[in-house]
């Protein structure tokens, strides 16, 4: 179809010639045929590696076979041609599996990031998209997400037999139409409603089937797969790949290991900006869209490689106009993508001219069927086509642009109130209501200025403080304002609506002036009744938040991380395989092989060798000491925070003294097998002398009965069985551990009498080391038990999900934990102690703790909270106890890992300035009101991350945002085992000082 003809529907309107993309015919019909063409083609091919965990490959020929067995598993279970399948899954080829596998079905598939969707978006979107097949594909590590949910049947990806032969044929009957639904992205739901784009197979193909938009891929083309299958971009990466032939590099937490491996790379320019193109000479072609790029950005890639500044919604298929830059010529979004049209039009829809400004209507091969479940919605956003006689239709893309001479379109901003911070979507209008849903608050508005978002709010006297706590708990971070504007009330157009254009004009003023308002968090702006003209007034009395505040909420907590500081090997190797916990324990290892090689080499008596054994047994003893772990973590943590920061880092690993525990509880069982094996050898050559093999009978049994307890012990005490067996471990270190010490007993006695001669078998006792030794490591143990007592409990109910207890019997340090039980011989549970060193709301100074529901015991203790309860030993150190080593620092805790933190936040904040970042599900409907306001008192600036509503967070990459921008000396986590590891190894190994429990002790 011409040109002339498109525009004869219109009549009048002079279109410029450039409206209208070339006109061409995709290589294919569709994604699927694509892709069955390259595995016909190269089924040897990769096509794709794996670098999510160490480095896997897969062929185009067995991607396809496991995609065929997969749909064929899916069809059993009622996947049908046309329906809609959730993928939740996390990056990995298993990703790309059920992406082909639904595709193969004749179905459309619905990315979501199974590691950060929230559960209400998650619901939402299974409920709109899966309500016909009632069917998730998911990974077993995604799964749990629907546990208790009805009618879903969850296909786990990962547990689909890959040697499956059955059925492998049923999908090849059935026919791709390029009609048919590709894949639903999800827009931003700040609203409260997210919005599903339906976009088609001719929509893909139409970009990623021909040029540019394939962006030179060919058969072993290497290409990045970095964003999150989320995003629509992800969508360009995967599936411009696989259709043409190409090896899909999928990354893992080291953006540069990927980076260096890959030849096209798609993505946004703020991540772009986070590397330097001489440093990926591999790369060729390089795609930036979601956000306006930038000339000195563009130029730099440009030099070196082909750079492609794009544009387009997700309602367009990723994007409709593509640049080719070259540097040093103007930026600008390029010309419209074959089969695509952009038209620029006035406010009545009348194409403008060019140079002129005027609202971006996108029409074409490109634009999607529009929203799921939304008909008025679409209808509003998509609209008959008039300047086409084929009756398609054009979508409205909120953007302001102009006409170039040359064809070329220039972007000028929004012209409604989505728009996109740290690179997520937001709509203002979504802000503002949950500004107006405050107590307090009138009217509010909410607009974009020079990256931030400026909150208007009437009347003049709301609460400032108040409003940005509300606003935590109902927009994510990136959608909170970080400018606060009162009023008594909030200008009007004509029309009776905000007048947003004169408060732009408001916010400029200021600025434009150089006024020292502008600089200001919140201000008052009064307004004249008469003449309605506005003026700001500085109110920098009237915040309620200190200054560093203001530079807080400026902090994007999203920034793209700095590559790890050493090669792989080099940087595991100290960061997990020579932690301190492990230098410690190898460190007994090594003296006490030492001390073998001197027994070996001077024939040392039989019972020297139980006097190391006794020393071993001691120091692993004492090492556990309630008393001993507070002497030592007091002298540590003495140290002065004006002493160099090397040094106090080094003296804060006291916590890894669990590695002097193990090291000398292994040694000190090794000793034992060893002198009982030397016994045997003894006895049966009849060669040595010293005592070695003269031990009666008795001891003989004794010593063995000893070795097999200590087998049991450090069995059950392997940390992968400790965690699956933890109450079994429990039991087994208490009663085999005392069993042992009564034999340790026994075998001291009969070995002094076996050695006595003719000495008394009290004074052969008395001269016996091992004896005195003993009785040390005896007491010890049972010194806990001499402060064994049950006690009152006030138990403060949180929710049905946790409780707080609060105990008067004594005041312990910041920092510590405590053991309670209600039957002290067979369980203790460890819980980190909420000092109260002063009585408040009507309680004695004391302690308390926090017990949320995970597990038995625990729902036990929530459902019907004790009066009393036992404890024993005194509350003892633990690593929260670090915090004051250090003159800033961040703490992390996840869940109930509240607890620990909490009495340092509410004792040790003025002393330690310290900054917060809490992920847990419903903060204040699990762990009550009360709780969470003593965290924004103490910590205003603190991120209370609701996983319900925003998802699970990139702890590393926000711990690591928030530590620089804050200086902190140290980031400090309390979370579980899983999430501890990961955010210390990532945080260390980007330079910042890191700490959690030791999980191996």
């Amino acid at each position: 179809m011409s040109s002339a003809s498109k525009r004869l529907p219109y009549g009048k309107s002079a279109l410029p010639s450039f409206t209208f993309g070339q006109q061409t015919t995709p290589t294919f019909q569709t994604v699927v045929e694509a892709f069955a063409h390259h595995v016909a083609r190269s089924p040897q091919t990769l096509a794709a590696i794996d670098l999510t965990s160490g480095s896997k490959e897969i062929t185009y020929q067995d991607l396809s076979s496991r995609s065929q067995r997969l749909a064929y598993k899916l069809r059993q279970r009622g996947v049908r041609p046309g329906m809609r399948v959730p993928l939740v899954v996390k990056r990995g080829i298993d990703m790309l599996v059920g992406i082909t596998a639904i595709l193969a079905c004749g179905s459309q598939y619905v990315p979501l990031d199974g590691g950060v969707v929230p559960d209400s978006t998650l619901r939402f979107v299974v409920e709109q998209t899966a309500a016909d097949s009632r069917v998730v594909l998911a990974l077993k590590s995604t799964k749990h997400r629907f546990e208790g949910w009805e009618s879903v049947k969850t296909v786990c990806i990962d547990e689909v037999d890959h040697d499956e032969e059955g059925g492998l044929d049923a999908t090849k009957e059935i026919v791709v139409k390029p009609d048919h639904g590709c894949y639903v992205i999800y827009t931003s739901g700040t609203t409260g409603t997210p919005k599903g784009v339906d976009v088609t197979h001719a929509n893909v193909v139409n970009l990623v089937s021909q040029a540019p938009g394939d962006l030179g891929i060919t058969t072993g083309t290497r290409v990045g797969q970095l964003l999150n299958i989320s995003f629509d971009m992800a969508a360009w990466e995967m599936l411009a790949c696989l259709c043409n032939g190409g090896t899909l590099v999928l990354r893992g937490s080291d953006w540069r290991a990927a980076l260096s491996e890959i030849e096209v790379l798609i993505c946004t320019p703020s991540i772009l900006a986070k590397y330097d193109p001489r440093d990926f000479p591999k790369i060729k072609v390089v795609a930036t869209a979601g956000e306006p790029s930038s000339p000195r950005l563009a130029d730099a890639w440009a030099a070196s490689k082909t750079y492609y500044n794009c544009c387009g919604p997700t309602e367009t298929t990723i994007v409709n106009t593509m640049h080719r830059h070259v540097a040093g010529e103007p930026l600008t979004i390029g010309k419209p993508t074959p089969n695509n049209n952009v038209y620029i039009l006035d406010e009545n829809n009348v194409p403008v001219a060019a140079g002129e400004a005027g609202v971006m209507w996108a029409g074409g091969s490109g634009v999607s069927r529009g929203y799921i479940g939304l008909p008025e919605k679409t209808a509003e956003r998509y609209k008959p086509d008039p300047f086409t006689d084929d009756k398609s239709v054009m979508y409205n893309t909120g953007d302001l642009g102009r006409w170039t001479a040359d064809g070329s379109i220039d972007i000028l901003g929004r012209v409604d109130d989505q728009v996109k911070i740290k690179g997520f979507r937001v709509e203002l209008d979504g802000v503002a209501t949950s500004l107006g849903t405050c107590s307090g608050v009138g009217r509010a508005a909410a607009l974009l200025h020079n990256g931030e978002i400026h909150a208007f709010i009437a009347p003049s006297t709301c609460d400032v403080g108040l409003i940005k706590t509300h606003m935590k708990l109902c927009q994510p971070y990136y959608a909170i304002p970080s400018r606060y504007h009162l009023m008594p009330a909030l200008p009007l157009t004509a029309n009776g609506k905000i007048d947003k254009q004169l408060l732009r004009t408001m916010i400029r003023r200021p600025s434009d002036a150089g006024s020292q308002e502008s600089q200001e968090t919140v201000s008052i702006i009064k307004s004249n009744a008469d003449t309605n003209a506005t003026q700001v007034s500085s109110a920098s009395s009237c915040s309620s938040l200190p200054l560093s505040v203001e530079k807080m909420q400026q902090v994007d907590l999203e920034a793209a991380l700095p590559d790890k500081e050493l090669p792989k090997h080099p940087r595991n190797i100290r960061h997990r395989v020579l932690i301190v916990y492990r230098r410690l324990f190898s460190i007994l290892g090594l003296i006490n092989i030492g001390a073998a090689i001197a027994v070996l080499l001077t024939g040392t008596p039989r019972d020297w060798v139980a006097t190391v054994t006794a020393m071993n047994l001691t120091v692993a003893v004492l090492a556990r000491q309630e008393f001993v772990i507070n002497a030592l973590y007091t002298i540590t943590c003495s140290v002065p925070t004006s002493w160099p920061l090397w040094l106090r880092v080094r003296c804060a690993r006291i916590f890894h003294l669990g590695g002097v525990h193990s090291g000398a509880a292994v040694s000190a069982a090794l000793w034992l097998l060893a002198g009982n094996i030397g016994d045997l050898a003894c006895m049966l050559t009849n060669e040595c002398s010293g005592f070695w093999g003269q031990q009666s009978i008795a001891s003989k049994v004794v010593s063995w009965l000893l070795t097999a307890g200590f087998v049991a012990m450090l069995v059950m005490a392997y940390p992968t069985i400790r965690k699956q067996y933890h109450d079994q471990f429990e039991k087994t270190h208490r009663f085999v551990g005392w069993t042992m010490l009564a034999l340790f007993w026994v075998s001291t006695v009969l070995a002094a009498n076996d050695s006595r001669g003719e000495l008394p078998l009290g004074t052969a006792c008395l001269q016996t080391p091992s004896l005195w030794l003993l009785a040390v490591a005896t007491l010890s143990i049972a010194s806990s038990w001499f402060w064994l007592r049950k006690v009152p409990v006030d138990a403060e109910v949180l929710s049905n999900h946790a409780v707080r207890l609060h105990f008067d019997y004594t005041v312990p340090v910041n920092g510590s934990f405590t053991r309670v039980s209600h039957k002290p011989l067979m369980e203790w549970h460890s819980f980190a102690t909420v000092p109260a060193p002063r009585p408040e709301n009507g309680r004695p100074a004391g302690y308390s703790l926090v017990v949320s529901n995970a597990g038995d015991w625990t729902r036990t203790t929530i459902q019907q909270p004790p009066k009393h309860i036992w404890v024993r030993g005194v509350p003892t150190c633990g690593v929260m106890r670090i915090a004051t080593l250090f003159n800033r620092v961040v703490l992390i805790a996840t869940g109930s890992g509240i607890g620990p933190v909490l009495g340092h936040i509410q004792e040790s904040t003025g002393r330690t300035p310290t900054q917060l970042i809490w992920s847990t599900k419903d903060p204040e409907q699990t762990f009550g009101e009360e709780l969470c306001n003593t965290i924004r008192s103490k910590v205003p600036d603190a991120v209370i991350w609701d996983t319900k509503s925003q998802g699970r967070p990139d702890l590393v990459k926000m711990g690591y945002n928030l530590a620089k921008s804050f200086d902190a000396e140290a980031v400090i986590i309390i979370a579980n085992e899983k999430i501890t590891k990961k955010v210390v190894y990532g945080l260390e190994t980007r330079g910042v000082p890191a700490y959690g429990a030791i999980w191996d002790s």
